[in-house]
This record gives structure tokens, sequence and C-alpha cells, in this order.
């Protein structure tokens, strides 16, 4: 049953990354759909939904079965994008065109920059989320701020975003392919690369610090 809750939680993850990206796709101004693509991932560390982005950071303080459940999230997520990009390639083909155009640009990266860009926004969702879920207290606005700058951020400079590719992919009727497939999964190991070495980092410093 935690499976299958884990699985429905991550597809619904999907969905709001999806909502997310499908509003940056709806704004002529690149700048306030950057904003409002913050609302998806706000309404996921709210509702405490899976995004793979935001759990990947912890790979080394886990148990190995913990890959497991990345795998799972992952599963879920692309689910989730894969529905909502078919509905908005359905209902919305301005949306769908759009989304070929942002795709077919993106695939003429080499993967070693699908990579790197991939890592980059990991770091910037891993500063989001750690913060958001350490306030246990809910007393930090800062927290939000920190969610409607980094997301904004990571887009407005091109880095990748493993979740919100699937969904323009999947928007754009291009996740089918091999090539797409392919692209998706060196986002995911920049997304995977960058979270786990920031975080991992962050921690030898904390550990530095108390040991002086």
């Amino acid at each position: 049953m935690k499976i299958l809750k884990d699985l429905v939680s991550a597809f619904l993850a999907g969905v709001m990354i999806s909502l997310g990206g499908a509003v940056f796709l709806a704004c002529e101004n690149k700048i306030v759909g950057a904003i409002m693509f913050s609302v998806g991932l706000t309404v996921i560390l709210l509702f405490s939904f899976l995004l793979f982005t935001g759990k990947t950071a912890y790979v080394f303080q886990n148990k190995p079965s913990y890959l497991l459940t990345l795998c799972l999230i992952w599963i879920g997520n692309i689910l989730g994008c894969m529905a909502t990009g078919t509905l908005v390639f359905l209902s919305k083909p301005a949306l769908s065109e759009k989304a070929v155009e942002l795709c077919t640009a993106k695939l003429t990266q080499a993967p070693w920059q699908t990579i790197i860009l991939g890592a980059l926004c990991g770091i910037l969702v891993y500063i989001a989320v750690d913060f958001f879920r350490s306030d246990n207290d809910n007393k930090h606005y800062a927290k939000y701020l920190l969610v409607f700058t980094c997301v904004p951020v990571f887009i407005l400079c091109g880095f990748e975003h493993s979740v919100a590719d699937m969904f323009y992919f999947a928007a754009a009727k291009m996740l089918y392919t091999g090539e797409g497939i392919v692209y998706i999964l060196w986002v995911t190991l920049g997304n995977l690369i960058g979270a786990v070495v920031f975080h991992n980092l962050r921690l030898f410093i904390r550990e530095k610090v108390k040991k002086d």
C-alpha cells in the first residue's frame, strides 16, 4: 500500500510541475512565467508530494533501498507529466507548439552540457526544498521567498529540471522517442549529481565547523 501511495504522491507532483510548465509556456513575458512556475513547487512542498529533484540529495544518508524509492518517485513524476502533457497537447495546440520549439532547442545541446545544466538546477532546487522542509515550526516566511527566487533563477538561466522537461517533451509529443528519453535521463543524472554534491559539501562544512 505504501508503494501505491508513494506512486500517487509522485504522480501528483508531476502534475503540479506540469501545471507550472504550462503557465510558463502560456506567459508571453518569460520573467512572469518563470515566477508563476514556482506555484507548482510551492504546492508540492505544502502538500508533501514526492518530487524526484527534491529527494535526490540524500542518497548517501539513506539505505541502498532508497535508490529504489527514487526510481519509484521518478516513474510517478513522469506518469504525471505524461498525463498532463497529453491533455495540454489535445486541448491547447498553441502551447504544444511552444513546447516543440523549446524541446527542439534543448536537443541541440551536447550530453555534457545537459548534465551540467541539470546539476546547476539540482543545486537550486535542493536549496529551496531543503530550507522549506527544515522549517518544522512554519515560522520562516523566507522559505517562500527562496522557492519564488530559486525556481525563476534556474528557468531564466536555462538550467534543466528533469520533471519539468518530462512535461515539455510530453506536451510536444517528443517524450516517446528514444532521443527524448535519453535527454531526460541525462538531465536526471545532472539533477542528481548537483543536489548530492552540494548537500554533502554542506554537511562536510558543518562537521568541520563543529570540530573546530
